[in-house]
């Protein structure tokens, strides 16, 4: 169409495939490997991939090259669903790390590495460690501490940090958890970084694993990558190196002028003093949550509100909201967020206790691997008629992403009323038939 082509302009004529001199994302030897040479020098890593399928494809492709059936993963409930795929496709069986939760609003902080000492003494045949280095509302684990103590067991790390591929580039962020020694690193560029949605980075700390990492991305991976997606990481990663120090030093300043100014009318953001402790180190400033308790209300309606007024929020929870601030927005986009956020009507008819979130549920038995569920015939049951049974499906609710019920596990009457909250009293739920 006309107007789908005069929108899009000179990006449709940069959506091309693989043709002499643009190279090939499989077996990369001409501008794709040099534009990831690169990002690897810049990064800090031995090897760095382009991720053209999200951070998905690398979380993903990091377990099945370092995992075989029955190898145990170490991880939090809260690790992304791409984990869990990643366990489905390798035949890896999980070990659930305990976490330390901030009561209200109910997130999770983190692994405390004396948890993770007393796991690996239980566990130590552990292939693989993996971190969220940070969590979704912006929370940053005490990683180098995980770190020494998995590699102290000959354990790898991968951390997930999706939502910190800005870190490390200004004073005033929290580091790369690669400048911390995890062994492999993914980050979704297009979160907070100038990358097009859907791509993505994964570094490797040393060469030794990139052949098995290049293999399981050949397996994952879209044989047709887009060239727009491969060209806006190299320009990220660009801007990052030319700009990265100048551009979120600034953010970081304006960030924390925004926090002080919602501190002092009453709605403060989650802060660092809040979240540091035995299994948090620190917060992202540029992140902000607002526990909306002093609102009284919901967070979902608080985000709805702010939608009406022209703000979009980048999470909303039960009892909390996430805004976020970038390069990319100004003063007088900042402006406008805080004034918006100044003017949310505050209510008393709600108690902030009646916000509290409920517990995390009790990990249930595990009767099969999630591989072993996943390829088992299935059926769809009713909840009531669910108890005992295995489920096959995962079921993590977002906010916080904490896996309910992981495929093999036993279904509990505990996670079926969880459910029954979810989807309803007529609310359905696939087991392992048999």
């Amino acid at each position: 169409m006309p107007l789908w082509r005069d929108f899009l302009g000179a990006a449709l004529a940069l959506d091309l495939t693989e043709v002499p001199g643009l190279d090939n994302l499989a077996c990369p030897g001409g501008a794709i490997a040099a534009a990831q040479e690169r990002a690897a020098r810049f990064y800090g890593a031995a090897r760095t991939f382009f991720l053209v399928n999200g951070a998905s494809a690398g979380l993903m492709a990091v377990i099945l090259a370092t995992c075989r059936p029955g190898d145990e993963v170490l991880l939090p409930r809260y690790a992304h669903r791409a984990v869990f795929n990643g366990l489905i496709l390798s035949g890896a069986r999980p070990v659930y790390l305990a976490t330390e939760w901030l009561a209200s609003p109910g997130l999770p902080l983190g692994v405390a590495p004396e948890s993770l000492a007393g796991t690996l003494r239980e566990h130590p045949g552990a292939r693989l460690l993996l971190l969220v280095h940070p969590t979704y509302e912006g929370v940053v684990p005490r990683s180098e501490e995980l770190i020494a103590l998995a590699h102290a067991h000959g354990v790898a790390v991968l951390a997930d940090a999706a939502h910190g591929a800005h870190f490390g580039l200004a004073p005033g962020l929290p580091p790369s958890p690669l400048d911390l020694g995890a062994d492999f690193v993914v980050q979704s560029s297009h979160k907070t970084l100038a990358a097009l949605t859907q791509a993505a980075m994964l570094h490797l700390r040393e060469e030794a694993a990139a052949a098995r990492v290049a293999a399981a991305l050949n397996l994952l991976q879209t044989t047709s990558p887009s060239y727009l997606l491969l060209a806006s990481l190299d320009t990220a990663r660009l801007l990052a190196e030319e700009r990265g120090r100048q551009d979120w030093g600034l953010t970081v300043a304006r960030a924390t002028a925004a926090r002080a100014r919602l501190d002092r009318a009453g709605l403060p953001p989650l802060a660092m003093a809040d979240v540091t402790g035995p299994a948090a180190s620190g917060l992202d400033v540029t992140r902000l949550l607002l526990p909306t308790a002093p609102l009284g209300r919901r967070g979902t309606e608080v985000a709805a509100t702010l939608r009406r007024a022209g703000q979009e929020v980048e999470l909303a929870g039960e009892d909390y909201i996430v805004v976020i601030i970038t390069p990319g927005d100004g003063e007088e986009k900042i402006e406008a967020l805080v004034t918006a956020l100044l003017a949310l009507p505050r209510s008393d008819s709600r108690q902030p206790a009646a916000l509290a979130p409920a517990p995390p549920v009790r990990i249930p038995e595990t009767a099969l691997t999630p591989r072993e569920a996943w390829l088992a015939p299935r059926r769809e049951l009713p909840l009531g008629e669910a108890t005992g049974k295995i489920a096959a499906e995962l079921i993590s609710p977002c906010p916080p992403g904490l896996a309910l019920t992981v495929p093999g596990e036993v279904l509990t009457p505990e996670v079926l009323e969880r459910l029954r909250d979810l989807r309803g009293p007529s609310g359905r739920v696939l087991v392992v038939d048999g």
